[in-house]
């Protein structure tokens, strides 16, 4: 685990929300709804973390784990933290997630996503589940053809 400096982890955090406001809406709340990346901001949220040791905490091979830290990174979603200690070669990057926490609610066909981050701000996503359409009716080229049976009726 690193054990990083509380200065050097909060700055870095506010880097990473910086680079966040930068990035378009739509990518992060997709990002965010992604389980596996849920899974790695919730083993980050705490403590920072190296892939190495997020990995098998996220049950996920290391390759993938890097490539995920990497996106995320660029996104503005995690925060590198500095260098951590390596098992075996060195040095490894360390990374702590920007969540602090998350709500996800689903009424009435809308999707809202409710995000505190740790620097203490808050965003809402949202997203209508029911199509949008040109015309105002959508049955307005349907035309009611009457059958024999109709037509019996009002005899």
């Amino acid at each position: 685990m690193f054990a990083g400096n509380e200065l050097q982890v909060e700055t870095a955090v506010h880097n990473a929300l910086k680079t966040m406001r930068g990035v378009e809406r739509n990518q992060i709340a997709t990002f965010l709804i992604d389980p596996v990346v849920l899974y790695i901001l919730a083993a980050t949220s705490k403590r920072c973390l190296t892939v190495s040791e997020m990995a098998p905490v996220v049950n996920l091979p290391a390759a993938t784990c890097y490539k995920l830290i990497y996106q995320m990174d660029k996104l503005g979603l995690v925060a590198f933290c500095g260098n951590g200690r390596n098992s075996g070669r060195g040095k490894a990057a360390a990374y702590t997630s920007v969540l602090k926490e998350m709500h996800l609610d689903m009424k009435n066909s809308v999707i809202v996503l409710r995000v505190t981050w740790k620097n203490g701000t808050t965003d809402e996503f949202r997203k209508d589940l029911v199509p949008q359409t040109a015309d105002p009716c959508p049955f307005g080229t349907i035309s009611a053809q009457p059958t024999e049976a109709d037509g019996a009726a009002f005899d």
